[in-house]
Order: C-alpha cells, then sequence, then structure tokens
C-alpha cells in the first residue's frame, strides 16, 4: 500500500489542502517541513502473542522498510533530472555543484539513466546527481544487510539521518525561487520535499508492542541475578521506588553473564535491535495490558540498560475495564514524577483498547468506560501541562471499535483531539482505506477533515441525567454479557 498508493496519495492530499486554503483567502501552502499526517506500523513489530515476531524479524522488516524507502526516492531523484536541466541558479547552488563536479567520480554504469558524469552547466542535476548516489549506497547497503548481514559499504556513504535528504532538495527549492522559477520549485520538487518529510529514510516508523507481564519477566531475571528478590513478587510502591532509584542512578544493572529464559532472551533481543538501529526506523514503544505506573517505567530503565541512544516514547495500553478506570490515576502519578515529566518533555500519548475491552465488558459498558476515561486523562494531563494524544486501537468490526471514521472521530469527547490524534487501520479493513489511490485520498480528506471540524466545533458533552442513566445501563450490561461469556458453560 505504502509503494503503491500512500506515496502518490500524500502529495495529491497536500495540493488538495493547498486549494483549500488559497479559496478561503490563505495564500500560502502547507509547509513541507511540518506533515499533516504521518504513518506508522505494526509490521514485524507487534510481539503482542506472536512469537514468530523475533528480534530477528524486527531488524529484517526495519532493513527493508528502509531499502524500500531508498528505491522509491532514486526514481524520484531520477525524474526531478530530467526536470530541471536548466542551467540558471543562485550562487549558493553554483558553488556547491562547482564543489562536487569536481570531486564526483567517472561514468556510473550501475544506472539506467544519466549514468555518464553530468556536465558542470547543468548544476541541479549535479546536486540531484550526488543525492542519488547516496540514496544508492543507502539501498545498496539495506540489501546486503538484510541478504547477508554485511556489507562492504561503509555507513558514512549512505545517508544516516534525513537532514542530509533534505538539505540538498532545500538548496534547489530555494535557488529556483530566487531565480524565477517558483512554478517549477512547487511542481514535482515540491511533491517530493513533502514524500520525504512524511515518509522520512524509513518510509514508515516501525511500533514496538509487547505485554507488560513479558517485561516483568525480563526484571524478574534481573533482581533475582542481582540477589535483590522477586521484581514480580514486589509491591506496585516497592517496584516503583526501585525503578525510579535505578533511573536516576548510573550504574549497569547487568552484564553479558545475566541468566535469561527464551522468552526474557526475546524480549532484551528486541531492545537490543532498537539499540542496534537507526533510530528514525521507529516510532513508540506500545505496552499492552498496561495497569500501573511501573509498566511505564519499566520500559524506560530496559531501554536505558540496552543502551538505546534515542529512547521509543512509551505508550501504554489500557484495555480491561479495570485498567480504563485505573488509567487516569495511573497517569497522574507519572506526571508526578520530576524524572518522568523531563523524560516526556511536555507530551504523552495513551492508548485505549477497543477489541480487548469488549470482550472484557461488552460493547457497550467498554465504549462508555472509555469515553469517561479520556475525558479524565485530559484533565490530568492538563493538571500537570503535558500534551495528550489518545491513540485509538479500533479495529474493522462494530465489536472492535469499527464504524464511519468521521462519525468516529466527531464522537470523541471535548478536548480529546486537540488537534492530533492516532488510529489503526486494520488488516481487515486496509484494503477499502488504502487499496486503490483514490480511496487513499478520500481516507486522508476523511482524517483530516474530521480532527480539524472536533477541533473548530467540539461536541457536546453528555447531560448529567444521560451520564446517570448511562452508568446504571453499563453495570447492568457488563453483569449481562459476562454472565453468559464468563459463566454460561454452554457458551463456546
Amino acid at each position: 500500500y505504502f509503494h503503491e498508493t500512500i506515496w502518490k496519495g500524500v502529495p495529491k492530499f497536500l495540493r488538495r489542502v493547498d486549494t483549500a486554503l488559497k479559496n478561503i483567502g490563505i495564500n500560502e501552502r502547507v509547509p513541507y517541513n511540518a506533515p499533516l499526517i504521518q504513518f506508522s506500523s505494526w509490521m514485524g513489530g507487534d510481539r503482542d502473542g506472536n512469537p514468530r515476531v523475533t528480534p530477528e524479524v524486527t531488524r529484517d522488516v526495519c532493513l527493508l522498510a528502509r531499502m524500500m524507502a531508498a528505491n522509491l526516492y532514486c526514481a524520484q531523484i531520477e525524474d526531478l533530472m530530467f526536470e530541471l536541466s536548466m542551467w540558471r541558479c543562485n550562487d549558493e547552488l553554483r558553488a556547491r555543484a562547482d564543489e562536487l563536479h569536481r570531486s564526483s567520480k567517472k561514468d556510473a554504469k550501475h544506472y539506467i539513466e544519466f549514468w555518464k558524469k553530468v556536465p558542470p552547466n547543468e548544476p541541479y542535476r549535479v546536486i540531484l546527481g550526488d543525492v542519488r548516489d547516496n540514496l544508492y549506497n543507502t539501498r545498496e547497503r539495506s540489501r546486503e544487510l538484510l541478504s547477508s548481514g554485511h556489507s562492504d559499504i561503509p555507513e558514512e556513504a549512505t545517508l544516516t539521518n534525513l537532514e542530509q535528504l533534505l538539505e540538498p532538495l532545500e538548496l534547489c527549492y530555494r535557488s529556483l525561487c530566487a531565480c524565477g522559477d517558483r512554478v517549477i520549485a512547487d511542481g514535482t520538487l515540491l511533491d517530493f520535499l513533502r514524500q520525504v518529510s512524511t515518509f522520512g529514510l524509513s518510509l514508515v516508523k516501525l511500533d514496538i508492542r509487547q505485554e507488560s507481564d513479558r517485561h516483568t519477566d525480563a526484571l524478574d531475571a534481573i533482581t533475582s541475578y542481582l540477589g535483590i528478590g522477586s521484581y514480580r513478587e514486589w509491591s506496585e510502591e516497592r517496584r516503583q521506588e526501585w525503578l525510579l532509584s535505578e533511573l536516576n542512578g548510573k550504574r549497569p544493572l547487568f552484564g553479558a553473564d545475566l541468566p535469561m529464559t527464551e522468552e526474557v532472551a526475546d524480549v532484551m533481543g528486541a531492545f537490543q535491535v532498537i539499540a542496534e538501529l537507526p533510530g528514525d526506523n521507529f516510532g513508540a514503544y506500545v505496552i499492552s495490558m498496561a495497569t500501573s505506573p511501573s509498566d511505564v517505567l519499566a520500559v524506560e530503565l530496559l531501554q536505558r540498560e540496552c543502551h538505546i541512544k534515542t529512547p521509543l516514547r512509551v505508550v501504554p495500553l489500557f484495555e480491561k475495564l479495570a485498567d480504563l478506570e485505573a488509567a487516569p490515576a495511573a497517569l497522574a502519578r507519572l506526571f508526578s514524577i520530576d524524572w518522568y515529566r523531563e523524560r516526556i518533555n511536555g507530551k504523552q500519548e495513551v492508548m485505549i483498547g477497543y477489541s480487548d475491552s469488549g470482550k472484557d465488558a461488552g460493547r457497550l459498558s467498554a465504549a462508555w468506560q472509555m469515553y469517561k476515561a479520556q475525558e479524565d486523562l485530559v484533565k490530568v494531563a492538563k493538571q500537570f501541562g503535558v500534551k495528550l494524544t489518545m491513540f485509538h486501537g479500533r479495529g474493522g468490526t462494530v465489536g472492535r471499535g469499527g464504524g464511519p471514521t468521521h462519525l468516529a472521530i466527531l464522537s470523541q469527547p471535548p478536548d480529546t483531539i486537540n488537534g492530533s490524534l492516532r488510529v489503526t487501520v486494520q488488516g481487515e479493513v486496509i484494503e477499502q482505506s488504502f487499496g486503490e489511490e483514490h480511496l487513499c485520498f478520500r481516507t486522508l480528506q476523511r482524517f483530516t477533515a474530521a480532527t480539524l471540524e472536533h477541533g473548530m466545533r467540539p461536541p457536546i458533552s453528555p447531560k448529567p441525567e444521560w451520564r446517570a442513566l448511562l452508568d446504571e445501563m453499563a453495570v447492568v450490561a457488563t453483569e449481562e454479557y459476562r454472565s453468559i461469556v464468563f459463566q454460561e458453560p454452554r457458551f463456546v
């Protein structure tokens, strides 16, 4: 879907947004370096109950995505090289092109197009040719690492951060604008800049998801190794006390001789892969079945112990009815910790699970409790001055939170979106959302329009008498649901 529909769909959609802004008197384009929509994935990262998602799979998926991104960019660069054949440019680009031309190699016969050395009177092609060389090395290094685990191409010959790709493209854009070629700059080049800002070097950021109990097992192995007791048997207060003391300290907790079961080795291996690969490959670390503050602090400590240079943001996923009820208190406790507030830098993401909450309490009770939990979570975040982003784990069917996208977003409680939200698009509905370019366009349009509308025309909060009635209905609904699903022996 990324290389077939989403890749082309994003710049087309952003051009429609530009047109909409112009129609209401705003003669500014959407900034290319502030993407409206970004994409993440769980493919190769969701190890919650899936033993086939190993550290090796995660590593291979990241390398494959990086290789695909470089391949898409290479094709786009060659299109730009055909288009930007002019010789007129500003002094900044001229100086860069002259420098690159003097240091450039001879003919590169591994390319199909522009394989001969570009002449100096085509400065844009000289600049873009250098970018293409770096992209080619990036693609081939990822390919070799994926196939054999080793590459003869040094990392310094590849693109290692997004700025290395954006900077020469921005230079071309500035030069075209300065020379009176703004129309050309706002064509294919602007689309490419927007694609680079949206997809980055990794095409899609990989979210990691793991169950909270697996982290408990890992920390239990560590505390047992240190001879200080069983982490699993500690109370929540004792866990928080120890985790915070270690997070505020600097000593390493274990070495290579830490005894590990197969399950613990899998958990630690995932963190080691995160530490090994470039940080821009990854998005969030989602903790499924999160129940308490220690679940979040545990992942923070494991990230530090595995020497992850750019720690992933940690996202608790509250799924069961009781966990949703306790979520606001758990978040308030985390925000009251000085170390944690400094770590999150004023931003927090919380995920709520539609499927498991529905399985636990029934659809009505789960939906009402998620509504109330969001209200309370937002209040807690405002109290501590934290920008909260809700991550909605919705499926395709009604039982998994499915429904019309536009109405689903507009039905969220007031003040719970504030211009940003995350939503899962599950495999069973991804074809109808992104299977064709026009479907991709419509999906992006619905998400953007509903998010803006929710902020500009917030929904009205339920009246007190409605709340009282729903509270009463939820209790009855949960009892009836559980009496059948969990207590009826004939229920299959």
